[in-house]
């Protein structure tokens, strides 16, 4: 063990100044022994209390979905089934006012998506594809604005003219924009009820 006038750090100055002959005068080979002590030295551990404290302390819990994050997702639901209800009868005649019909009600998710407004951070995946949906679904209005637009008002046309071809195109173009904007609200649905359950 080094004396007090050698601590560590003062007889490792003396070796820098004057090598390990200055640091050994007088000293003998048990303080340069003691050299070994000092390079490895390490600081303490940490009580065990203080790891146990760090170790169980819990972990912060989400915060639940506000009331008016709850009433957005309801609406977000309804949306879904308000666009669907037209076209999930059985049997339609493809009248003019027929095919007016079913491009207000695609039409109408643009519209209530901007009375529901943006929702809060949390529920911004859905919102994103409740607007996409609403994109495909504005497609579809105007085909089927289109279909109108050279349909008599029993909705036929004169086989072979042009505004029979143009009259199917639309109506085909309608109803497959109608598919794919459903099946985006089903999904935004989903995710939805996903993000509700995460912060129940």
């Amino acid at each position: 063990m080094l004396p007090p006038l050698y601590s560590c750090g003062r007889f490792l100055a003396i070796i820098k100044r004057g090598g390990w002959k200055a640091a050994g005068a007088g000293l003998g080979v048990a303080v340069l022994l003691a050299v070994g002590g000092c390079a490895g030295r390490q600081a303490a551990p940490a009580p065990a209390s203080a790891r146990g404290a760090a170790a169980n302390t819990p972990a912060p819990t989400a915060t639940p979905l506000t009331a008016a994050e709850l009433a957005w997702i309801t609406a977000v639901t309804n949306l879904h089934h308000k666009v669907d209800i037209p076209f999930r009868a059985s049997s339609m005649t493809m009248t003019r006012a027929k095919m007016t019909e079913l491009g207000n009600a695609l039409r109408a998710c643009h519209r209530d998506l901007r009375r529901m407004g943006a929702p809060g951070t949390r529920l911004q995946p859905v919102y994103v594809m409740v607007t996409k949906a609403c994109r495909a679904l504005d497609r579809g209005a105007r085909c089927f604005a289109k279909a109108a637009s050279v349909s008599d008002a029993g909705g036929g046309t004169v086989a072979g003219t042009p505004a029979a071809r143009i009259q199917n195109r639309s109506l085909s173009c309608g109803f497959a924009a109608q598919g794919n904007g459903s099946n985006l609200l089903s999904e935004a649905v989903a995710k939805a009820a996903a993000i509700k359950v995460q912060f129940a």
